[in-house]
């Protein structure tokens, strides 16, 4: 004999608990892109500043500047697409597509 009233409790717990889970799962997740996009600005401006306080621009820092504005870009794709890669990377291995058939990666 089922015990109904436990069955239904149990469901609303499971149903609480993964939500609650989710929320914080995603509010860090854009706490630390806010940090990275935030940290990474700062780091730009910084050494920009630096360039101009010296007076003159080495290739050590043209590169460094393009890497914070790969990283700039990264954060902003990701708030502009909200595509979670690795959830789509899973999907694809689960449905045992290769990632290009599965339109993740193209040529």
């Amino acid at each position: 004999m089922k015990i109904n009233w436990a069955e239904n409790l149990r469901k609303t717990v499971h149903q609480l608990a993964e939500s609650l889970g989710n929320l914080f799962v995603e509010t860090f997740h854009y706490l630390a892109l806010f940090a990275i996009g935030a940290v990474t600005a700062y780091a730009a401006v910084m050494e920009f500043l630096g360039m101009l306080e010296t007076g003159h621009i080495k290739i050590d820092d043209i590169l460094l500047l393009f890497i914070y504005l790969e990283l700039g870009a990264m954060v902003g794709i990701y708030f502009k697409t909200k595509i979670n890669v690795s959830n789509n990377l899973f999907e694809s291995l689960k449905n045992r597509a290769s990632p290009v058939s599965a339109g993740l990666w193209s040529a």
